[in-house]
């Protein structure tokens, strides 16, 4: 199984759950009015007080629709009940009043819906490993980076409408069924061509990564790599996160364990069959130069939707080095590619993606205004942009 242009496509029934998933979202209503909270009163009782009322209250409170928590908040002394709404904070103020809670008792407030997190929900701000979303595919965020030309991430060049042309895919987070605001638009994918090395009849480049370039006000994590509950688990459950502490800028060839996160297989881990291989793409003229394969016998460490998979080496708890980004995989699913860092950053400039860096030097560039795209620079007679 190469994960070439399918990269992963959003098939019909899934497009079915998120219609259903949004249908299942309440109508937008009012914000709570602090009017809910006039008459709280840290002061006004007992400790004991507002622990029999919330073992009292708190059942039926978290029953209603659009309640999000109830808690006693001890330092306050007061019970807290967190709402997605003035609807849902009305529902709260009956409940209570129902059993004889004064409102000095209380306070309201507004919430945002807590989900269980994995890979493929959304997640601000963005980081390495989680799902995208482009066209009629997903694929998987690789890093962010500071870039020259402005804040970005990298994935393949394959996650892209026009594989090897800087085109101007929109990318959303996880969807845009989720969440219909472009995070990012393509800002760099060279072509593919005949250079030294490639075989008769392809076209070639050594890595399959393409740079995308953030809108104004979408939220990025530079260094961070999402992290799920285990290695080679098959769990997409998120539980805390990587930092990339140094990034391996130099090296072609690499040995031993190498790890990665992608929104279909989650975190797994191989070890170094090959490095500096020549790889050719079923069904294709595509030729991948120099890259690195990675296998785990008997193990399912790489499936479609991997595309653009952070790789990097753990180096000491959850510090990483970041060392390239994954392609493509076998059919059985136990062997992946990646593309070295080196020969991304020879195709689509210096970057950093190091939670410590900063900008290499160059013009730092500047977002685009929210929602929209990069401008478009054409290239020569084809119209497409560099």
């Amino acid at each position: 199984m190469m994960l070439t242009r399918s990269a992963f496509r959003l098939l019909p029934m899934a497009a079915l759950l998120f219609a259903t998933a949004c249908q299942d979202l309440p109508e937008p209503t009012s914000p709570v009015d602090p009017s809910f909270n006039a008459q709280a009163n840290p002061r006004a009782h007992t400790a004991q007080d507002l622990r029999a009322w919330f073992a009292a209250a708190s059942p039926e409170a978290m029953a209603l629709p659009q309640t999000v928590y109830a808690a006693h908040d001890l330092a306050a002394n007061l019970l807290v009940f967190g709402v997605q709404n003035a609807n849902a904070a009305r529902g709260v103020q009956m409940a209570l009043s129902r059993r004889g809670i004064p409102a000095t008792a209380y306070r309201i407030e507004q919430a945002e819906p807590i989900e269980f997190m994995n890979l493929r929900a959304r997640h601000r701000p963005t980081m390495g490993g989680l799902q995208i979303h482009w066209s009629n595919y997903v694929c998987t965020l690789g890093f962010n980076v500071a870039h020259s030309a402005g804040r970005s991430f990298i994935t393949n060049s394959h996650c892209t409408a026009n594989q090897g042309s800087t085109g101007n895919t929109a990318y959303y987070q996880p969807s845009s069924s989720v969440d219909s605001s472009p995070i990012a638009f393509e800002a760099d994918d060279p072509s593919y061509s005949r250079i030294a090395g490639c075989s008769g009849g392809k076209v070639c480049r050594y890595s399959d990564a393409a740079r995308a370039l953030y809108v104004s006000g979408a939220e990025s994590a530079q260094g961070v790599i999402a992290k799920t509950t285990g290695v080679n688990n098959g769990s997409l459950d998120t539980s805390g996160s990587f930092s990339v502490t140094s990034q391996d800028n130099s090296s072609t060839s690499f040995s031993g364990v190498v790890h990665k996160v992608g929104r279909t297989t989650g975190w797994s881990s191989g070890n170094v069959t090959s490095s500096c291989a020549t790889v050719n793409v079923s069904g294709s003229n595509i030729q991948l130069l120099c890259q690195t394969l990675v296998q785990r016998s008997g193990s399912v460490i790489v499936q479609g939707g991997d595309s653009g998979s952070p790789v990097f080496r753990v180096t000491s708890g959850d510090n990483v080095q970041l060392v390239g980004i994954l392609w493509g995989g076998n059919t059985s699913g136990d062997l992946f590619v990646f593309s070295p860092l080196k020969s991304i950053q020879d195709e689509l400039g210096a970057f950093n993606a190091t939670t410590s860096g900063s900008t290499p030097p160059g013009d730092g560039g500047d977002d685009p205004p929210p929602g929209e795209e990069p401008p478009c620079v054409p290239r020569g007679n084809s119209g497409k942009c560099r």
